[in-house]
């Protein structure tokens, strides 16, 4: 097997493996969440079985040997010299003179030896040979890139408490669609209030239901978005869709955790028209919206968060509504804003779980009745 199919034959393996690797290690959440992560990994997948394809199946149509011309180690064949008529043409000069120097017959021997008659300087060799390793190395860098970038977006899989908020009956309605995931209250009475909420990066959109579905048990709608690639910057206009969908609802919040609320800070920002409440779950904005008097605005934070920390809460207060409320959790860290597990780089929390959740979903429905409030005065 030539150097070539080597190459393409480990590069492919590689291409191969590792999103394999990627989707079964967390394919519940990859599979329940935004359709255009899974559809990555097997397009990615596909393509490195058409690279360990053409490693293992030889070129037999192609008239190159050892592959296409554009990727062979072989080098180039010149093409032959063209054969001499079969009788001399008529001429005055003697034929030894034709043959020995008349330039009209391109033989002249200053000139050397004919392009095609020999094979290409060592040098031009050399110079092919070195091009095609730096393609090689240049492409197999940019796989290794996208693959490692790829490895990175693995979601944080919600935990079994949030996967048992998800589940039917009740006085909770769960609709899972592609990119949303709907928890509408049950019964006749129509929500005219209602929040899209945006994850943390790389968080299991169903990590949130724990926290949420209460306040949708209080009469709200909430919808928690699908980022694409688990990533809200991906989409960052992601929150209109669900406020059209839903006319009925007259007062939309919109929030989100960590990264998640940056892009509602800044949806918040551009849409005052049709948003009146902002919700923060361990985050701030980076635009400026204390000039925005009508919006409702919340953040919620941990005491002993890793991640967003007071002291990033205090630096960017002067960004909010000077009217927006701040709920500390005391003892509460980045992590228990989402039910996904520990974060690396989050601090120590030095109260429970339990104790923490109650908080949060306290603060968050009596927000929503703010922003109900507003809407309606």
């Amino acid at each position: 097997m030539t150097t070539v199919r080597w190459y393409r034959l480990g590069l492919g393996a590689v291409v191969v493996v590792v999103p394999l690797w990627i989707l079964l290690s967390r394919l519940d959440a990859i599979w329940n969440g935004h359709p255009a992560y899974p559809a990555t990994l097997l397009v990615t997948i596909a393509v490195g079985l058409v690279l360990v394809a053409f490693a293992l199946w030889p070129w037999r149509r192609d008239p190159e040997p050892h592959g296409p011309p554009w990727d062979s180690d072989a080098e180039p064949v010149e093409p032959a010299a063209a054969e001499p008529a079969a009788a001399e043409p008529a001429t005055d000069e003697p034929v030894t003179a034709a043959r020995e120097g008349n330039p009209a017959n391109g033989s002249d021997p200053a000139a050397g030896p004919h392009p095609a008659s020999g094979p290409p300087p060592p040098t031009n060799r050399r110079r092919r040979t070195g091009w095609r390793v730096v393609r090689r190395v240049a492409a197999a860098v940019l796989v290794l890139g996208w693959l490692a970038v790829l490895a990175w977006l693995r979601p944080f899989t919600a935990g079994p408490d949030s996967l048992a908020a998800l589940a039917e009956g009740g006085s909770v309605v769960v609709t899972d669609n592609p990119t949303t995931i709907e928890l509408a209250p049950a019964g006749s009475r129509v929500p005219t209030t209602g929040l899209v909420f945006t994850p943390g990066a790389r968080v299991d959109s169903r990590a949130y239901a724990e926290l949420l579905r209460p306040v949708a048990e209080a009469g709200y709608l909430i919808v928690i978005l699908k980022s694409p690639y688990g990533i809200a910057f991906a989409q960052p206009g992601q929150s209109a869709g669900p406020i059209a969908d839903h006319p009925e609802v007259t007062a939309w919040a919109v929030g989100g955790h960590s990264l998640g609320g940056v892009v509602a800070a800044g949806y918040a920002g551009d849409h005052a028209d049709t948003v009146t409440g902002l919700l923060l779950y361990a985050s701030y904005p980076n635009t400026d919206l204390s000039s925005d008097g009508g919006l409702q605005a919340e953040s919620i934070f941990g005491s002993n968060d890793g991640l967003t920390t007071a002291a990033d809460i205090a630096r960017t207060q002067d960004l909010l509504p000077p009217d927006t409320l701040f709920t500390v959790i005391e003892g509460g860290v980045h992590a228990y804003f989402g039910d996904y597990g520990e974060q690396p780089g989050d601090g120590q929390s030095t109260v429970s779980r339990e104790h923490a959740t109650a908080e949060i979903v306290a603060a968050t429905t009596a927000f929503m009745e703010r922003v109900e409030l507003a809407a309606s005065g």
